[in-house]
């Protein structure tokens, strides 16, 4: 009688995920996941769209677009979290720094 029921039990277990699968497919969907019950396969919904491009790539790029932006010369460029710190020295000799926001390309600061 043992055997019997363990050679049963793969099968019983099986049964047991199909019926508790298709009474959860709101709670699969709300994972990002469906599942079709009538192939038993579970497909991932569409990713979100990808994150957006920086328009800032590069600590050379932030150096030109400070001084494109301000004129001097660059004399330190630090990258930070989200974006650059340029520092730069201006024809009057004044030294001042901006940020150029990697995402947007903003310069701010600096006036």
């Amino acid at each position: 009688m043992n055997f019997v029921l363990y050679k049963l039990l793969p099968s019983i277990l099986f049964g047991f995920l199909l019926i508790s699968a298709t009474n959860s497919t709101s709670a699969l969907a709300h994972n990002s996941f469906s599942l079709n019950t009538s192939t038993m396969q579970v497909v991932q919904q569409a990713r979100p769209p990808a994150r957006q491009q920086l328009k800032v790539q590069s600590s050379q790029q932030a150096a030109q677009m400070a001084k494109a932006r301000l004129g001097g010369k660059v004399l330190k460029v630090q990258k930070q979290n989200t974006g650059y710190r340029v520092k730069l020295i201006k024809d009057n000799g004044y030294i001042v720094s901006v940020f150029v926001d990697a995402r947007s390309g903003r310069v701010s600061g600096g006036k």
